[in-house]
């Protein structure tokens, strides 16, 4: 379901328990540091990315009335799915013809040379970068434990949809605002 909300109750169930040892509840820590981030209601996370220029940015630099994240690894063919549909999608392509949406693609890993066979991969109206410092991870800015991954901001960078791969979903939250 990729649904913290329902998650987190589950997880401070866990490391509560007296059946599981302190090691066990090691897994459910980690979990909850994960779904405490970035929650429906609250600031993303900030980070900066690198583009294939070379220029750098910072996420909340990007000035737009809605950014989408995308966290996006190279050849994923789930990946190509979601960058398909929104593609596809009237509303969002409106929204990105008119600049009040902003795509950044973002890669999280270090494999470069992947990441630039398959940069022309997303369409130029989208900020295609890859984050240099690996920040993301290292820092656990961001779940990653699945890619393909969409963080729906706000034009504050409140995060209105959280680690989600519907891209109905994002039209439909984006048209209720």
């Amino acid at each position: 379901m990729r649904s913290d909300e329902k998650y987190i109750p589950v997880l401070e169930a866990a490391i509560a328990s007296q059946y599981l040892d302190e090691y066990e509840k090691l897994p459910y820590v980690h979990d909850l540091e994960m779904a405490l981030k970035n929650r429906v209601g609250e600031p993303a996370e900030n980070f900066r990315y690198t583009m294939a220029s070379g220029a750098e940015g910072e996420l909340y630099e990007i000035k737009a009335e809605y950014t989408l994240i995308f966290i996006s690894n190279p050849g994923c063919p789930m990946c190509r799915e979601i960058r398909e549909q929104i593609s596809a999608s009237p509303k969002l392509n409106e929204m990105i013809e008119r600049k009040s949406l902003k795509i950044l693609v973002i890669y999280p890993d270090e494999d470069l040379e992947a990441w630039h066979a398959h940069v022309k991969d997303y369409p130029e109206s989208w900020i295609n970068a890859y984050d240099k410092k690996q920040i993301i991870t290292k820092k656990r800015l961001y779940d990653l434990r699945a890619i393909p991954s969409l963080y729906l901001l706000d034009s504050e960078k409140k995060v209105l949809a959280k680690d989600c791969v519907n891209v109905e979903y994002i039209e439909h939250v984006v048209m209720q605002e």
